[in-house]
């Protein structure tokens, strides 16, 4: 599979669209959007655990075999598995399920913002032997589709937030975004003009 991935990995233009859509609104997501808008109870939340998951997530571009990209998926969802357990132990609170594990999963995908992530679920789904994706691969691959479809679909509604709220929030991220970017890109001429200067 390693062999054919060039040809096999975000093989069409639509693909590629659509993982710059997902990484976009995830950008604009990272400004504004904070554990209590998915309702992560305050004992769940643990950032030194957050940032081993994203790690972990971010990690799934860096392998081009099925069976690898799924291993950095169930890394990431293993972590934060662990950190809902102990927080139940700890705290004699009611052991965690599904209606825990999702949000803070969507909280750390959008934090960890993996590149090209529909591409990254579409070759694992393509690709890896359906006999493999089985018992808990297949748990914690289907939460981080669902993840994946949560964050596409988010809106005011989609979270403990007022929608003017959210719409404004969203509306200063764009033109947050829109300014680095013209930045960015002045930058870059000035850089041309002083290379030209040089020469």
């Amino acid at each position: 599979m390693t062999k054919l991935f060039s040809r096999t990995f975000a093989a069409s233009p639509e693909d590629s669209r659509t993982d710059n859509d997902i990484s976009e609104k995830i950008c604009l997501l990272q400004t504004f959007l904070k554990p209590e808008h998915l309702d992560i109870p305050a004992l769940l939340r643990n950032e030194a655990s957050w940032l081993l998951a994203q790690k972990e997530l971010r990690k799934i571009n860096g392998f081009k075999s099925p069976r690898e990209k799924l291993l950095c998926i169930m890394n990431c969802c293993r972590v934060i598995n662990n950190l809902l357990l102990n927080a139940t132990i700890s705290e004699n609170h009611v052991p965690a399920g599904a209606d825990d594990f999702l949000p803070v999963l969507i909280y750390v995908t959008i934090k960890a913002n993996p590149p090209q992530l529909h591409s990254n679920l579409k070759f694992i789904q393509l690709y890896r032997w359906q006999a493999k994706l089985v018992s808990e691969a297949a748990y914690y691959f289907t939460n981080l589709v669902s993840a994946m479809a949560f964050i596409v679909d988010l809106n005011a509604t989609s979270l403990s937030m007022d929608e003017e709220k959210f719409e404004e929030c969203m509306e200063a991220a764009k033109l947050m975004s829109q300014q680095t970017e013209a930045k960015c890109s002045s930058s870059g001429k000035m850089c041309d003009k002083t290379e030209e200067t040089k020469g």
